[in-house]
């Protein structure tokens, strides 16, 4: 399975699953589920990523990177 290919997994913030539950909410065909410390999608990361592009433009989102 290329890197590509495999489902995106990342650790667990706040402001993350706020946007991952926007994208999941407006994005059809993209699923996103907690084991407690990580968010797990169904999907590829670039497509998890062009989803969470797309809602970030559609809300027209700024996001403030410390």
């Amino acid at each position: 399975m290329k890197t590509d290919n495999k489902k995106f997994e990342i650790k667990k913030t706040f402001g993350l699953g706020v946007l991952l539950k926007l994208t999941k909410k407006n994005v059809k065909g993209i699923e996103i589920t907690t084991n407690g410390d990580k968010f797990t999608s169904n999907v590829s990361l670039n497509e998890l990523s062009e989803a969470v592009e797309t809602t970030i433009k559609a809300h027209n989102i700024h996001l403030k990177i410390k």
